[in-house]
């Protein structure tokens, strides 16, 4: 079983309809990040610090530097 699944398992699942939608998007998240940086989830953490630091800035160019969508 893939590890999402496992987690998801033992944790009882998404106790709502909200829940789930945000362990979606996390996900894929999590994925994106694996597949485009060698270090995903210190480059994750770096993202959430610049947003601490100043709230106003666009997190799409922060995890994403070199996306042109």
């Amino acid at each position: 079983m893939r590890p999402t699944v496992i987690a998801r398992k033992v944790s009882f699942g998404s106790q709502s309809d909200a829940g789930a939608k945000t362990r979606e998007v996390l996900m894929t998240l999590v994925h994106t990040l694996k597949r485009r940086f060698e270090d995903p989830q210190q480059h994750f953490k770096s993202t959430l610090d610049k947003l601490a630091a100043n709230p106003t800035l666009d997190f799409w160019p922060l995890l994403f530097p070199n996306d042109t969508s």
